[in-house]
């Protein structure tokens, strides 16, 4: 009887280690892509600002913009983010769009 009360607390023992384990794997990642969503709402916001004061963007500059705001990665309506996050990086997404097809138009002249 003691010994499978043993075994029964050990086996409880393990499966609380591994569940903490995985809770804090699973934290880790969350906060990981949060991270890396906010470095790109800031790389992104950066470039907007700078390309408002360029009239032309070359073709394969506009193709990598276009690509770096497409990225699911990038995107917190497809990762999941705080709310304050989300509002920016929309934001941030929606202004290097607007860049890319004011420039965009600037080439049909």
């Amino acid at each position: 009887m003691r010994k499978a009360f043993g075994i029964t607390i050990f086996a409880v023992l393990v499966m609380a280690s591994i569940a903490g384990s995985i809770s804090g794997t699973m934290t880790g990642l969350a906060a990981y892509r949060e991270q890396r969503v906010l470095a790109t709402t800031v790389q992104m916001e950066r470039l907007a600002t700078k390309l408002k004061r360029v009239e032309r963007i070359a073709p394969e500059t506009k193709l990598e913009l276009t690509r770096l705001a497409l990225e699911p990665w990038s995107d917190c309506a497809q990762t999941g983010c705080r709310k304050t996050l989300e509002v920016r990086n929309r934001a941030a997404r929606e202004n290097l769009q607007m860049v890319i097809s004011r420039s965009y138009s600037h080439d049909q002249r």
